[in-house]
């Protein structure tokens, strides 16, 4: 990889990784504010924007929405720490909820699913540090 396309790289990771915490941030107002569909959208939405820094740190490809799944198994396998999958199953009910009627929506399960999200944040940034080892090298 070139030093302009390394940079380029890292770019974007950075700015994955800034609208996921940015995403996070909103879906936690937007859960005080009762607004649970907004709420739930930008959880994921935090979710899947840190995977996609993980992704691109890493080498690895997400262009699809079955990516997300991909990529966090791919992260497993790497670290092997199984909470990932737990936090992916989490993100994806965020997900899903924009599908649901207000009515069907908990307020409660949403906020534990969000701070879920935010604990899956947390376990996916060592994957984007500069010294990670891309692909599962080194590990």
């Amino acid at each position: 990889m070139t030093a302009p396309e390394l940079a380029e790289t890292w770019e974007a990771v950075n700015d994955y990784q800034e609208q996921a915490r940015d995403f996070l941030a909103k879906s936690r107002e937007y859960l005080a504010a009762n607004d649970l569909h907004q709420a739930s959208e930008k959880g994921w939405g935090a979710a899947a924007h840190m995977t996609k820094a993980v992704a691109e740190a890493q080498g690895w490809e997400y262009d699809r929405h079955r990516d997300f799944s991909i990529v966090l198994n791919r992260a497993n396998l790497l670290t092997g720490n199984d909470r990932l999958l737990d936090l992916r199953s989490r993100a994806n009910e965020l997900h899903q909820n924009y599908y649901q009627r207000k009515r069907h929506l908990n307020a409660a399960i949403i906020g534990k699913d969000i701070e879920s999200v935010a604990e899956l944040l947390d376990l996916l940034a060592p994957l984007i540090a500069a010294d990670a080892p891309p692909n599962g090298a080194g590990a």
